[in-house]
């Protein structure tokens, strides 16, 4: 066996190293994902490359970039991005292929092309965005009923965040002085663990059933630095909550899929809180509205019943002294006719004693006798019967009498009714009167002087 022709380790490496050059002599663009990255202390950095295929690694390869090349491409990188190379990033590298005899084969990366690993990101979020449509989840929050005045928040950020300081200073320092209560959710806000730590508060909020709605904020940031928020998970977790949830995540310009599923997506943390700030201010306006409505037609019923007060209190002083008059005109009537009554009544009944006399005398003693009996009788009658009227005439004189006595003036001021006077005379209506007037109001037990001021 010793015989054979064999050759040393070595010298396989070095065929396999001349090989690889022979082979891969210029340099070549390669899509791969960062799955370990470290930069060592002479600023070489060291990366760890792999390929997934159903988030199974299929392939995985070292890769170095040198010092000198590695400040300019990390430079380019955040000049196009807005964030440096790392971990879990799918990149577009340029590389040449080296191999050492004792170390193994290894890319050497060249260059990078950024607006790659944005285009990625891109692309995946359009798919993540066609799913949700999809499934219908699309909107779904925004079905949720936000409460008139959302009081008790719950808010998942960063305590350490400038943004969660914009929201917490703009909301407990409102003009308006709104007192809300508000409890923070500590959560990672960039990179792989938002997904998992959003996730989680966001069943424990709904889980403790005190909170009227949720905010997710986070300040500004690149577009990678956001790409946590466009998560299939996270996105299908806003959409199903059974609390409003908005978002504050980023600028203007910013819209990730937690904005897109959430119930209101807002710009900035500091607009979160104006809308907060904003839905009570509305509350109140419309509380202020319906009081000052209140207090408008409650105005309006009382001037109405003013108004009706002083015709009532017209027609009946008007009705009263209509009928006292009639009254004080029967009773005269009445008062002088009882004289002629009684000398009509008389008149006759002499005419018939003066006949019965002649009769008398012609009839002698019967007729006599008859016509004494009919004199008795005669007087009888005038006796009773002038009685009788002056007894009925008393009886409607004290009807009437009671009657006034019942819508006499005092008597009406015993049953709550006042009566104004202006310079010792009773006013009778509003034109009577202007602002500045002293007025005496005649209750039934005094005098309560007043001032007319409106």
């Amino acid at each position: 066996m010793s015989d054979l022709e064999h050759i040393s380790l070595s010298q396989l490496n070095g065929l396999i190293r001349e090989a690889i050059e022979m082979n891969f002599l210029d340099e070549i663009w390669l899509v791969a994902e960062i799955a370990e990255m470290r930069v060592a202390g002479a600023g070489h950095c060291y990366l760890d490359l792999v390929e997934r295929k159903s988030n199974k690694i299929v392939a995985r390869m070292r890769a170095n970039i040198w010092k000198f090349q590695y400040d300019k491409i990390l430079s380019s990188f955040i000049s196009v991005t807005g964030v440096p190379l790392q971990k879990g990033m799918k990149v577009l590298f340029s590389v040449s292929i080296s191999f050492h005899e004792q170390y193994g084969i290894s890319l050497v990366v060249k260059n990078v092309d950024p607006s790659y690993s944005l285009g990625d990101l891109e692309r995946k979020k359009k798919e993540i965005i066609k799913r949700l449509s999809n499934e219908g989840l699309m909107g779904l929050n925004s079905q949720v009923l936000l409460e008139l005045v959302p009081k008790k928040i719950a808010v998942i950020s960063s305590e350490t965040a400038a943004g969660y300081g914009d929201f917490i200073n703009q909301i407990n320092n409102n003009s308006q002085g709104f007192i809300f209560e508000t409890q923070i959710f500590q959560s990672v806000m960039q990179g792989e663990a938002v997904e998992q730590s959003v996730i989680g508060n966001i069943d424990k909020i709904v889980a403790e059933g005190t909170f009227d709605c949720i905010v997710i904020i986070r300040g500004g940031g690149a577009s990678l630095d956001l790409a946590g928020f466009d998560n299939y998970e996270l996105g299908k977790k806003i959409a199903q909550c059974s609390l409003p949830v908005l978002t504050g995540i980023g600028h203007e310009r910013d819209e990730t899929i937690a904005d897109m599923v959430s119930h209101t997506k807002l710009k900035t943390p500091t607009a979160t809180a104006e809308f907060l700030i904003d839905k009570l201010q509305s509350f109140e306006d419309y509380y202020l509205g319906l009081k000052e409505a209140l207090v408008y037609f409650t105005r309006e019923r009382v001037n109405k019943n003013k108004a009706l007060l002083r015709n009532l209190s017209h027609d009946t002083k008007s009705g009263t002294q209509k009928v006292l008059e009639q009254n004080r005109i029967e009773l005269t009537r009445i008062k002088s006719q009882l004289p002629l009554v009684k000398q009509n009544f008389i008149w006759s009944k002499k005419k018939v004693l003066k006949q019965s006399i002649n009769t008398i005398r012609d009839s002698k003693d019967f007729l006599f006798a008859v016509q004494k009996r009919t004199l008795m009788q005669a007087e009888s009658v005038l006796k009773i019967i002038p009685k009788q009227i002056i007894n009925k005439q008393k009886s409607e004189l004290k009807l009437f009498t009671k009657t006034i006595q019942l819508i006499h003036p005092e008597n009406v001021l015993k049953r709550g009714y006042a009566m104004v006077y202006k310079d010792n005379e009773v006013v009778t209506g509003k034109s009577k009167l202007k602002v500045g007037d002293e007025v005496q109001l005649k209750l039934r037990d005094g005098i309560v002087k007043s001032k007319i001021i409106k």
